[in-house]
């Protein structure tokens, strides 16, 4: 499985990518970020998108990819993501107002885009991979990804606040390759954190606890709100023994 990190951030600022990882060339989790990290070219590669959930930090890129991809390539696009999730985009993204709805062009026949819903606890096939949506805490309806083949797994929280279901499935799995969580915020706005449904630097060590495996899973953070960046990291340096650190744009990771 080769990860590329192509946005970690929570918000926009110079330098600032949005949430999103491309996974071998051809699955998006997340569509924060595309066309500020990829080549038109590398964009027509990708033929489907995992949403965790329908922010607009997490879809911001959708509609210029699609856009990028339609009468270009052989097949649909397609978006998988929660019943609720797809509706939000039906209805307040591809409505022929915000943009075209996608999921009747070029033809009604043959579309760019197409949806998938999916439900938690009940895992898909995306060509190798073993998918299962676990349903996390978070303002609006979303999902973490449990991404799995026979070399192991890879971990995605997508935005939450603390949870036990995910962790008590990532708690029996055979094989952990890496959890990618989110972390908006540093400690001092824990409050705000809390409020949001969101985690902070000091959830982080509390939440892997719960999978008995904190000591032998390496944690990327992500999510990072701007102005709190740098205290986020700072703050990680101290998590140890935990083996956190920070995901950035640009990161590259290859697993069995």
């Amino acid at each position: 499985m080769k990860i590329k990190v192509l946005g970690a951030s929570g918000g926009e600022a110079p330098g600032e990518q949005l949430t999103a990882f491309l996974i071998d060339d051809d699955i998006l989790l997340d569509a924060g970020t595309a066309g500020a990290k990829l080549t038109v070219s590398e964009q027509r590669k990708i033929r489907h998108v995992l949403l965790t959930h329908a922010h607009l930090d997490h879809i911001h890129a959708l509609p210029f990819l699609l856009d990028n991809c339609i009468g270009r390539i052989a097949g649909p696009v397609v978006v998988y993501g929660h019943a609720e999730v797809i509706e939000a985009l039906q209805k307040h993204i591809f409505n022929n107002r915000i943009w075209p709805d996608f999921s009747v062009l070029p033809t009604e026949d043959g579309p760019i885009l197409q949806y998938r819903i999916v439900e938690g606890n009940r895992p898909f096939q995306v060509g190798e991979y073993t998918v299962e949506p676990v349903l996390v805490s978070h303002s609006f309806v979303a999902f973490a990804y449990i991404i799995s083949n026979t070399g192991g797994s890879v971990v995605f929280t997508g935005d939450t606040g603390p949870v036990q279901e995910l962790w008590a499935k990532v708690a029996v799995l055979p094989k952990v390759h890496a959890v990618f969580m989110e972390c908006s915020f540093s400690n001092r706005a824990q409050d705000l954190a809390k409020m949001t449904s969101h985690l902070c630097t000091a959830d982080v060590g509390g939440e892997m606890s719960k999978t008995g495996r904190e000591q032998d899973v390496p944690v990327y953070l992500y999510h990072l709100k701007p102005e709190y960046a740098e205290e986020i990291r700072r703050e990680a340096e101290a998590l140890n023994p935990l083996r956190a650190q920070v995901a950035c744009s640009g990161d590259e990771h290859l697993f069995p």
